[in-house]
């Protein structure tokens, strides 16, 4: 189904979402924590047929070690965020479009943090063709 004002086809191409890293240095009574930075650093929606009504998802896992009895805190945010926790992908080839999804996390203290990625139908049914991308940036704190 195409119109002059929104192309569309039958398969966008792959909408990925990459991963930036980081910890803190910032050592309080001896704790710290700290992640493997070889880790993978990248996950992906795949490729999105937009006549599907299946949500797509991804989950990527991040290994880290608290020492000194610290108490893992992570922060997580996205290039192309609207607003804390909005997650948004961005078009590479039209950058005003967007496509939100969200993310949930299970950590398991003292040894890893997943991240779960969703992204729901109804938010790409309509999207503009074309690769989509996001970076996120997560933080673990002590």
């Amino acid at each position: 189904m195409h119109n002059a004002g929104h192309p569309r086809r039958r398969q966008l191409a792959a909408a990925a979402v990459s991963l930036l890293l980081s910890a803190s240095t910032t050592q309080v009574l001896a704790q710290s924590c700290s992640f493997n930075p070889s880790q993978p650093k990248t996950a992906s929606f795949g490729t999105i047929n937009p006549t599907l009504t299946t949500p797509r998802t991804f989950s990527i896992t991040v290994n880290y070690k608290c020492t000194g009895g610290a108490t893992a805190v992570f922060t997580i945010s996205g290039a192309n965020d609207s607003g804390p926790g909005a997650y948004r992908m961005q078009n590479t080839q039209q950058p005003t479009r967007f496509l939100p999804y969200s993310i949930a996390t299970v950590n398991e203290p003292g040894s890893k943090i997943t991240l779960n990625g969703l992204l729901v139908a109804a938010d790409y049914q309509n999207a503009w063709v074309g690769s989509y991308t996001d970076t996120l940036t997560v933080l673990v704190l002590p």
